[in-house]
């Protein structure tokens, strides 16, 4: 391999790696963050792109718990224009769902009472079983107006408690595309080695900050993915603590 090449794959490397960070600013280059997810997993098979939910209207979601009088869902014909989004598109159906139509996204709409008390959690009627494997990314395109409201997401295994990442505050307008970081503590990992107890994901969780203005809000949700490590945990060395993915 002759320099150039070496040095374009370091590149990408060292990008993917930047991109499981959290927290991170958003980043502007949502195209190049999704051209280096292609290259990386075409690096190595190891790492399956695995869609969680592409909020087509097949998989029934409701509020759980809310603190408001309004709380309504509904699978609305609007998503990201973006080409960003129209490439991670096409990579999610060349990584084994080549049906996808991305012709809706899910419809969240409430209100905020209370800034700073009110919190909300949106589950699927079922949690979605993820496949074995340990997730070390997610990524979900959102849509917002400028709503000072944090959003997190939680996963479920059996023998342990719930586990929630959060996604940061979608103060921003527009649609956006928010990568997360998964670390999972070293329990769960175990759990999962042992080829018994795999995750599910479970829930979305708001809450309202208190700069958040009173009234009604509303946001999109769309096009749910994890990134799945395949590879075997047990392996030599691995009593190592796995920083891969942190910022250089």
């Amino acid at each position: 391999m002759n320099l150039k090449k070496i040095t374009i794959c370091l590149g990408f490397i060292l990008s993917f790696s930047s991109l499981l960070s959290l927290p991170r600013p958003h980043n502007p280059d949502e195209l190049g963050s999704v051209q280096i997810l292609r290259s990386a997993l075409a690096m190595d098979n190891h790492y399956l792109l695995y869609l969680v939910e592409d909020f087509e209207g097949e998989r029934p979601w409701d509020f759980y718990r809310v603190d408001s009088f309004l709380a309504q869902t509904q699978f609305a014909a609007s998503i990201a224009k973006s080409e960003a989004f129209q490439e991670e598109t096409k990579l999610i159906r060349e990584s084994g769902y080549p049906n996808l139509e991305n012709q809706t996204s899910f419809l969240l709409q409430s209100y905020v009472e209370n800034p700073r008390l009110d919190h909300w959690e949106i589950r699927p009627k079922e949690p979605i079983l993820l496949p074995l494997g340990m997730p070390i990314q997610g990524i979900l395109w959102v849509y917002s107006e400028g709503h000072h409201i944090n959003l997190s997401m939680g996963l479920s295994q059996k023998k342990s408690k719930d586990l929630y990442f959060d996604l940061g505050t979608l103060n921003f307008v527009g649609w956006r595309r928010l990568e997360f970081r998964i670390n999972l503590p070293r329990e769960n990992t175990r759990l999962i080695q042992s080829m018994s107890f795999p995750i599910s994901f479970a829930s979305f969780r708001l809450k309202s900050l208190a700069s958040q203005k009173k009234g009604e809000f509303h946001l999109y949700f769309d096009n749910l993915c994890f990134v799945i490590d395949k590879r075997t945990f047990s392996y030599p060395g691995s009593e190592v603590n796995d920083t891969w993915g942190n910022k250089r």
